[in-house]
């Protein structure tokens, strides 16, 4: 029987790990709907009915001193499962790699779910879809075009590109910044990830062409795709939380 080829086991692994980032992302805004509408509470967390400058209705958090540390456990669950993820890519076997993959992409669902609660979610919602569109339109661009984007030159200017970005989101933190500035960062970052993920996906196939085909190498690929997809939903939010 034929082995199962690299691609196949990169896109299994990513299908799953998206699968679990977007259902936990539509269960909490779900879940705050119908806790909203029944006037009651998800997790400890109060709703209350607001109006956005569409005359739409909005859906906002009641901020608490609760909520605050709910956020911050949050938060704090997704960053170090996300790091330990990174690390275990590296050290550990295909099983716990995939365990701590898995634990990220349920923290940054969850995350992500609220951020879209927080914000504006008609706007969080049009964000999501605007994320996923460009996310599917990377696939087909590699898929049509046939263009290797893991040539260094590429990798090369969005490795720059990035360091770049991670200066620019550094001096957000220390300076009071225009909206007008970080809506053009976030689009920035949309744009800059956009091209690390036609990267990413190129690589698989240069990959494949070097003759590997492990589930180690499968991982690797998945997980790198899976933050550059990550990194573009989190600046569609960005950018449209400035809109």
């Amino acid at each position: 029987m034929e082995s199962t080829s690299l691609a196949f086991k990169v896109y299994l692994i990513l299908g799953f790990e998206l699968t679990v980032l977007y259902g936990c992302m539509f269960f909490v805004v779900s879940q705050c709907k119908k806790a909203f509408y029944a006037n009651t509470t998800f997790l400890g967390i109060s709703f209350a009915e607001a109006v956005n400058q569409n005359r739409q209705t909005d859906i906002a958090i009641v901020q608490s001193k609760g909520t605050t540390h709910f956020f911050f456990f949050l938060i704090l669950f997704a960053v170090f499962s996300l790091w330990t993820a990174t690390a275990v890519i590296i050290f550990s076997t295909p099983f716990i790699q995939i365990v701590f993959m898995t634990l990220s992409a349920i923290g940054y669902g969850s995350v992500i779910g609220f951020i879209v609660m927080d914000m504006d979610e008609n706007d969080g919602m049009t964000g999501l879809k605007l994320a996923t569109i460009t996310t599917a339109a990377m696939f087909v661009i590699v898929m049509v075009t046939g263009i290797n984007f893991a040539n260094p030159i590429f990798a090369l200017i969005v490795a720059a590109l990035i360091l770049i970005l991670i200066f620019a989101e550094f001096f957000s933190m220390f300076r009071k910044i225009s909206r007008g500035y970080a809506r053009k960062k976030a689009i920035a970052g949309i744009i800059i990830f956009s091209m690390s993920l036609l990267a990413s996906i190129s690589s698989v196939n240069v990959s494949a062409d070097k003759g590997l085909n492990d589930w180690d190498t499968a991982i690797s690929h998945a997980f790198e795709m899976y933050l550059n997809i990550i990194n573009i939903i989190l600046y569609f939010l960005e950018a449209m939380s400035y809109s």
